[in-house]
């Protein structure tokens, strides 16, 4: 694409840092809100719950542009103050959409980072104003825009002389009615091979209904997205836009949980580290991170048997592997902040037993070997 002359790929990805949070780097970064902020009580409840399950961002609409004109638009300004005032009781961070000059000029100074919403990604001239401000651009993809037209609209607002843009892929429009949207997971990698700017997720459009998030979430972590902004509500059922799609609290949280254990598998890292952890909470996490360290040992055991079949039986133990595997373990014990002592306790055991594994697998082919010989 040659007129992605400042979007396009170029040598080192881009990773955009805003007051210590850095957006298209190892960690996944969660953001979290109410599709519309409707109350300082709202956000004041919802703000902790991103907090609890170690989100960064606090969202929330305060203009919302809207399909119907008789739907909720928003709070305005009034909106914006609880949404401020929610995020920094919590030292989140907070974003919210601009819809037009007017709503841009009044919000730019006051969030951390600005959305243009997927209604808005082909309006040039307010694409053109957000490249003027100096603070972070999401930018979703329109409903039935390509991936060339996405990044070219992000043009705009590079050339304009911002170049802190994050893309946002939210559902594209399709034939199927199940869902609000279709989720393009492709669009990700397609993006990412096109463009240096990092790429985030919203589950919650793409879908429409909030039984899918947890599932869309995952995946979207394992294509390789640099974060998700996901709805949360205190209560859904009563929410005056988008109840359906969003999550309750104890949703939420369950899904940051969760989340952590797809993130390391792609070799990135999510951590939920909120505040008021309970000791059944943790006790449950201890739980999920035990039940992959014996998966784990599992695997590692089979391998071993499959190495021991392309061994002789006298050269089984291999003494200088064994060194070299434990001074690397040791390094990375070290930079993961772990015990060094621990690693040489438990390894010397693990040795062992494979080398025991391997030697009985051997004796017994041997048997098997020479019984059938003797028949023969």
């Amino acid at each position: 694409m040659k007129d992605l002359k400042l979007a396009g790929l170029k040598a080192g990805r881009c990773a955009i840092e805003v007051k210590g949070v850095t957006i298209g780097g190892e960690e996944i970064i969660l953001m979290g809100g109410p599709c519309a902020v409707e109350s300082s009580l709202q956000m004041s409840q919802i703000a902790e719950t991103v907090k609890k399950a170690g989100g960064k961002i606090l969202r929330g609409g305060v203009f919302k542009p809207r399909t119907s004109p008789y739907s909720f638009q928003g709070l305005g300004l009034e909106g914006l103050s609880y949404l401020v005032q929610a995020a920094k009781e919590q030292n989140l961070l907070c974003v919210t959409e601009v819809i037009d000059a007017p709503s841009l000029d009044l919000v730019a100074d006051k969030v951390d980072i600005l959305q243009i919403g997927a209604r808005n990604m082909q309006n040039f001239e307010l694409l053109k104003l957000a490249g003027k401000i100096k603070k972070p651009i999401i930018l979703k993809r329109g409903l039935s825009a390509t991936i060339e037209e996405w990044l070219l609209a992000a043009e705009y607002i590079l050339a304009a002389g911002n170049p802190q843009v994050i893309l946002c892929e939210r559902g594209i429009r399709t034939f199927e009615p199940s869902t609000r949207n279709t989720l393009d997971l492709s669009a990700v990698g397609v993006a990412k091979a096109l463009s240096h700017l990092p790429v985030i997720i919203d589950p919650s459009h793409a879908a429409g209904r909030r039984d899918l998030i947890s599932s869309l979430s995952k995946a979207a972590i394992a294509a390789g997205a640099d974060g998700l902004i996901i709805e949360t509500h205190p209560n859904p059922a009563e929410a005056v836009s988008d109840g359906p799609q969003s999550l309750t609290p104890e949703q939420f949280l369950q899904l940051a949980e969760e989340l952590g254990v797809v993130a390391r598998s792609v070799k990135r890292v999510f951590n939920c580290v909120g505040k008021g952890d309970t000791l059944e909470t943790l006790r449950t996490r201890i739980d999920r991170v035990d039940q992959s360290i014996i998966e784990l040992l599992a695997e590692r055991m089979q391998i071993v048997r499959k190495i021991g079949d392309q061994k002789r039986l006298d050269r089984v133990k291999d003494p200088a592997r064994e060194k070299e595997v434990m001074l690397r373990l040791v390094q990375l014990a070290t930079e993961q902040q772990l015990s060094p002592e621990l690693v040489k306790r438990i390894y010397p055991l693990i040795f062992e037993f494979g080398v025991q594994s391997q030697v009985k697998k051997k004796l017994t082919q041997d048997k098997e070997e020479h019984a059938h010989a003797s028949i023969q």
